[in-house]
């Protein structure tokens, strides 16, 4: 099978009626599947794609362990310089790959020259590593848990609501009310317990969806919380401008700001033999390709945890507007249906609600069944 077959069908859902809303649907279907297909994207370039440095042919140093090296390390980039686009070969790196400081008026500088000699008037800059590259494929995976935890409370919660809707398919009014409507098997205070989880449930949802964008954002160093907006931002621009090297642009593009493609790797060379002793170090400028498919992935998961985030809150308002709405159903079907919505607790006019929903006929001899009983009394025995 091949990579688009899997993530075809991994993408592929099925069309059937689910105990569980859309707008959670949304994060326990959509957004783990999107999280799978990330990380198997994300790991597929962890796996093939490596990293590549500039490195001198009198250097003497393997490429391979160079690369396994700098993988290892991380690579850095002073973030001083982010605007900095006339003093800077790629973000974050200085042309002159020994200015590694700043006088006190801005100006660029190397905090040791060629003979070693400290320079203490030259301000070290600060360096921001990254090594997302080792992990991001477990932490995208991670995101799709999360996502899915909520609906495992949620078959817990509505376990009477997933068998209520077997009994809909057996289409038996007599024994919906026995089994449903019966304070013997089904306790009020047990009831009042569901409502209150169903609710909490969709509170659950809006914090999940929360926590992973906020949780993102710390992993990527606090830059993601406003990316998708500088990419709308950095759209408007012309061509030109856009895609021009960074020379030429006012500031960095959005997806090297999240995640640069280029920086430093500092390696120590060491070896001994009967005759020679060798002991340097090397800064090297590497690539970082495996970057350019995360800035691209994230920027698809910041627009979708956005959407998560609303989804979920209307979600929450649902339920509640639901709940009076069912209400207000009952109430309206005449002095006896108000009677009746005052005799029964709120899940059980959800219950109603839902009978109605699957089947109208249904619903008409169950409503007319529970019409029938004492007041203040449910049916034991049929």
């Amino acid at each position: 099978m091949t990579i688009t077959d899997s993530i075809k069908q991994i993408l592929t859902v099925s069309i059937k009626p689910r105990t569980d809303a859309y707008t959670d649907q949304y994060s326990r279907i959509f957004m783990v599947k999107l999280t799978m297909v990330g990380a198997l994207l994300v790991g597929l370039n962890w796996y093939t794609d490596k990293i590549t440095c500039i490195q001198p042919g009198a250097l003497g140093i393997s490429e391979v362990f160079v690369g396994q090296a700098c993988w290892i390390n991380g690579l850095y980039i002073f973030r001083d310089l982010r605007y900095r686009n006339d003093e800077v070969a790629y973000f974050g790196v200085p042309r002159d790959i020994r200015m590694d400081g700043m006088y006190a008026d801005g100006t660029l500088c190397a905090t040791q020259d060629t003979s070693l000699r400290h320079n203490p008037k030259c301000i070290p800059m600060k360096k921001t590593f990254y090594l997302e590259f080792q992990y991001m494929c477990f932490v995208i995976a991670g995101l799709g848990i999360l996502y899915y935890a909520p609906y495992a409370f949620h078959r817990l919660v509505n376990s009477d609501i997933v068998s209520l809707k077997g009994s809909v398919a057996e289409c038996n009014p007599d024994a919906i009310v026995k089994n449903y409507f019966n304070y013997k098997i089904n306790p009020r205070s047990k009831l009042r317990t569901r409502v209150i989880g169903h609710v909490m449930i969709k509170i659950f949802y809006i914090i999940i969806n929360i926590v992973a964008f906020i949780g993102t954002d710390i992993v990527l160093g606090g830059n993601y919380r406003n990316y998708g907006l500088k990419w709308v931002t950095w759209s408007k621009d012309e061509n030109d401008v856009m895609f021009e090297y960074i020379e030429a642009r006012q500031g960095p593009k959005p997806g090297n700001y999240l995640l640069p493609s280029f920086g430093f790797c500092s390696l120590q060379e060491a070896s001994q033999d009967i005759k020679f002793l060798i002991t340097n170090k090397h800064k090297l400028v590497c690539e970082l390709s495996q970057h350019i498919l995360y800035q691209y992935v994230f920027l698809l998961f910041w627009f979708c945890m956005i959407f998560g985030i609303i989804i979920s809150t209307t979600g929450f308002l649902l339920t509640v507007t639901n709940y009076v709405i069912t209400i207000f159903t009952l109430m309206s079907n005449g002095g006896k249906g108000r009677r009746l919505c005052r005799r029964i607790t709120l899940r059980e006019c959800e219950y109603l609600e839902f009978i109605r929903r699957k089947n109208l006929v249904l619903y008409g001899a169950v409503f007319h069944r529970l019409r029938g009983m004492k007041d203040g009394h449910h049916l034991e025995d049929i």
